[in-house]
């Protein structure tokens, strides 16, 4: 009956994704995953406590109206906490925020839903199987019973020989178990600054896709491209060979390309390319489940070896499709007027870039345009009759052509045009030997009345707030460099230096530094409020200010567990594991405010303090065990998959997976501790024992 929740919160979550015009898709499709176990949780504790009133031998009804409302407010207060800790993720600043935003509104409409279900709905249906049971007391064992009564014996035995001699230990070492829980959150929060689990914006997934793009400068021909193009198709082919043993030697690693000439379409914000002197190849390859062990990056290493250097290429990059919006890792604009100056200081950032181990494709969007002749009016040609608009009409003429008369043929007009033979229109001598008829009819050589250089014009200048900018990127294999640290180190030295040499130029930073701040800033802004909210909540349960740090006290640890499974499973603390932790707050308070109250209740009724919490943990166990199995259940099997579209997911799910479990741990053990040195401290300042004048054990931490 609890499990029936799942399907009703769902049907909730799809009205409200339709009404908002949303749909199910990679992100909302993930929020569902990640309820799964989640949202179970408010009908597991109801559940649960109405079966420990009912195993007490009181009749169905009076067992699920008692255990209903014993849980029913902390429940409520669980929740809530749970959907204010979800809510900043509707606010994310930047395209991280557009991306994402679908995920907590599934999330948040399934939890609602479900809150409703546990509270209305599943009393009716626990009564109801109740009664049964009851009836069935007496009769024939079935082997779901037998199943159910073994699960149960088991539970008993862990708490019983297990647990509750641990938890009698750490809580008369309390001041031992504080020390040791902040050493391990200490130590956690070193391997992440030590560099051992490091950020990065968006990772690289194991895309199926591999794309190469081509520039050459400006005026190149449309053949020299295409030429170009189809190298890198054969040598993209090469590649079965060359990795025939690593995908079984049956199925080909390309198995389709697909080639553009003269144009690069618009791709992660830059704009398109159009000219025969640019293109593009894309490969496809077999999925990554069939192809174990074998990165892309390997294959695009391999494919770049490949290739090798191609003459008078201007930009030759090979990247894959992203699984997220990324950007380039390294990307910084530098801004000023003067683009002699810009060019070089561009030049002199590549230079350092390039020093970095693990960057390449360094390169930026300054392109040179096509050369030209540059022609410019000598000062004694106006004494002669002739002006600059006299020189420029006439070149127009002799190389464009002037229209000398139309024929009629049919429906058409046919212009006919005056102008030089095409071997003279094809060489720069055509322009160096021609004449300028002046007013009076005096044919002048051009040399004489102007002068003529040789150049390249600007194909495009970019402008941000009216200022040029020329912008500098760098692609990074991750497995030997990091993005972050790349740009903190240039920030640190290289570039205030170089703004400092070139007078009039500064810089600022795009692509995943841009998108990660943008993101980290809101991120922070809304998971302040969320904190406060959570605290507000919880002091209006339990009418204190000091129990709710307690409960409150299970999200810094809860990012033990997330720095560790990213630890063990290989992986990179990215955006989308601080989501997760963000989320994860909301998800291990819940046991905590449970725990909490139960203990309070016991306390009032007179049971004495050390004893209330000794058996509000015992009672406590086994709800708070199946609320984290149940979530990590859930998200176990995304933990396993290997598809493209859940690469990037996948950080999500470790960190609140791996999160809940040390919050767990948390909650069982740090808490009860936590709990009585609470009551210590207060029995210092206030000079009693303890408040309802019960006696606390010895510490030896004390």
């Amino acid at each position: 009956w609890v499990a029936v929740g799942i399907p009703i919160s769902f049907m909730g979550a799809f009205l409200v994704l339709d009404y908002n015009g949303q749909t199910i898709n990679m992100i909302s499709l993930f929020g569902f995953i990640m309820t799964l176990g989640i949202l179970v949780d408010d009908a597991i504790i109801i559940g649960e406590n109405i079966y420990s009133h009912y195993g007490r031998g009181k009749p169905p009804s009076v067992a699920v109206v008692d255990g209903l409302k014993e849980v029913g407010g902390p429940v409520v207060m669980a929740v809530s906490t749970t959907v204010v800790a979800f809510t900043p993720l509707l606010f994310i600043a930047g395209i991280m925020g557009k991306f994402i935003a679908v995920m907590p509104t599934a999330v948040i409409t399934i939890l609602v839903v479900s809150l409703g279900e546990a509270l209305v709905i599943l009393p009716a249906h626990l009564n109801f199987a109740l009664i049964r049971t009851a009836a069935e007391a007496g009769g024939r064992v079935t082997w779901h019973r037998r199943i159910r009564n073994g699960i149960d014996r088991a539970l008993r035995v862990t708490i019983d020989r297990y647990y509750s001699p641990l938890l009698n230990y750490v809580v008369r070492n309390r001041y031992f178990t504080l020390a040791l829980g902040v050493g391990v959150l200490i130590i956690s929060l070193g391997i992440v600054k030590g560099g051992y689990v490091p950020f990065v914006f968006m990772p690289k997934g194991e895309s199926d896709w591999i794309i190469a793009e081509v520039n050459y400068p400006l005026g190149t021909p449309f053949h020299t491209t295409e030429e170009t193009i189809g190298f890198l198709e054969k040598k993209a082919f090469a590649l079965n060979a060359i990795f025939k043993d690593r995908t079984g030697g049956e199925e080909k690693l390309v198995t389709n390309t697909f080639a553009l000439v003269g144009l690069i379409p618009r791709r992660d914000w830059k704009p398109p390319v159009h000219g025969g002197h640019a293109g593009e190849v894309w490969i496809e390859l077999i999925s990554s489940a069939k192809r174990p062990g074998l990165s892309v990056s390997s294959v695009i290493n391999k494919w770049r070896e490949l290739v090798g250097e191609i003459p008078g290429v201007d930009r030759l990059a090979f990247y894959t499709i992203e699984g997220g919006p990324a950007g380039n890792p390294v990307e910084i604009r530098l801004i000023g007027q003067d683009f002699s100056q810009l060019r070089q200081a561009a030049d002199e950032l590549k230079a350092e870039l390039a020093t970095y181990p693990g960057t390449f494709d360094i390169t930026d969007d300054f392109k040179p345009g096509k050369v030209e002749q540059r022609i410019h009016i000598r000062e004694g040609a106006r004494s002669l009759g002739i002006t600059m608009a006299d020189i420029a009409r006439q070149i127009r003429q002799a190389f464009y052509g002037e229209e000398a008369l139309r024929i009629q043929r049919g429906r058409d007009d046919i212009k006919v045009m005056i102008r030089y033979a095409e071997n003279e229109r094809r060489s720069l001598s055509g322009i160096e030997q021609m004449r300028i008829r002046s007013a009076d009819g005096r044919e002048i050589p051009i040399e004489t009345v102007a002068e003529i250089s040789h150049g390249r014009a600007y194909s495009q200048i970019r402008r941000v707030d009216r200022k040029r900018v020329i912008t500098v990127s760098s692609d990074i294999d991750e497995s030997r460099a990091n993005a972050s640290r790349i740009v903190a180190d240039l920030k640190a030295g290289f570039l205030p230096d170089l703004a400092s040499r070139y007078p009039g130029i500064r810089y600022d930073l795009e692509g995943q530094e841009k998108r990660t701040r943008e993101s980290l800033d809101s991120l922070k802004k809304g998971f302040s409020l969320a904190l406060m909210g959570i605290f507000l909540l919880l002091a209006t349960q339990f009418k204190s200010y000091i129990q709710p740090v307690i409960i409150m006290m299970a999200i810094p640890f809860g990012l033990i567990g997330a720095i560790a499974g990213h630890l063990v499973m290989g992986m990179q603390i990215t955006m989308i594991s601080i989501f997760g932790i963000v989320a994860l707050s909301g998800i291990v308070v819940n046991d905590s405010l449970i725990l909490i109250d139960f203990i309070n209740r016991s306390s009032r009724s007179g049971t004495e303090i050390y004893e209330a919490v000794i058996q509000s943990g015992k009672v406590r166990f086994r709800p708070v065990l199946l609320t984290s199995i149940t979530t990590v259940a859930g998200l176990f099997p995304l933990l396993l998959e290997r598809s493209f579209q859940a690469q990037f997911l996948i950080p999500m799910a470790v960190s609140i997976s791996f999160g809940l479990v040390a919050a767990t741990v948390l909650t069982l053990l740090f808490v009860p501790s936590l709990y009585l040195i609470v009551r210590d401290v207060r029995s210092v300042f206030t000079g009693e024992p303890d408040g309802d004048g019960s006696k606390l054990p010895p510490s030896p931490g004390a």
